[in-house]
């Protein structure tokens, strides 16, 4: 099963690849959690070539709330890209679901004010990544927390600093290159600590 499973995703990394300036967005869901992914380009310049939202589920799981997310993309004019501009996150306020019986989404973050971003493509996305990786604080002030649905003090040691900040880079799961300063069974420990499905 696994030798398929990594078949499957290496022929789609290459379709992905080939097609990257056609291919402007990916959205994905499955994990319940808040987060993206990097693909980088096979070629000897291995350049980010594409990136995964990962968007949050509607569904509640293991303490988190029901999220949804709204993309807003350059579209519907000649000639537009129909790349992603902006993100915005919404949570469910259970209390009030329970409580009054009132379905009341509460917008989370968006983009643009959580990151500063105002145009979304493989390049800003990596941008991003290093921004995490140079500003700690601004990792866990953002990201973290919204990965999560944190509340503030919530703890994040080493292992799950660098566990993060190697998932945003390994769109192309399984591969033990991309994380030189994590072995593939801290990786894969760290994975299945945290999976949600």
């Amino acid at each position: 099963k696994q030798w398929y499973q990594r078949r499957v995703r290496g022929n789609y990394y290459k379709i992905i690849d080939r097609f990257e300036a056609t291919v402007v967005g990916q959205y994905m869901g499955h994990t319940h959690q808040d987060h993206f992914a990097l693909q980088f380009s096979e070629e000897s310049d291995h350049h980010p070539t594409s990136f995964q939202f990962i968007s949050p589920s509607v569904t509640t799981y293991s303490n988190l709330r029901p999220s949804i997310r709204v993309y807003t993309l350059d579209g519907n004019y000649k000639k537009s890209t129909y790349r992603p501009l902006k993100t915005e996150t919404y949570l469910l306020d259970l209390n009030r679901a329970n409580e009054k019986n009132e379905t009341v989404w509460e917008m989370e973050y968006d983009s643009v004010s959580a990151y500063n971003l105002t145009w979304l493509t493989p390049e800003t996305m990596y941008q991003l990544y290093h921004r995490f990786k140079d500003d700690r604080a601004f990792f866990y002030k953002t990201y973290f927390q919204y990965k999560f649905h944190l509340q503030p003090n919530n703890p994040c040691n080493d292992s799950c600093y660098n566990n993060n900040l190697c998932e945003m880079i390994t769109g192309r799961s399984g591969d033990p290159s991309i994380c030189q300063n994590l072995s593939l069974k801290e990786q894969e420990m760290y994975f299945e600590k945290n999976k949600m499905c």
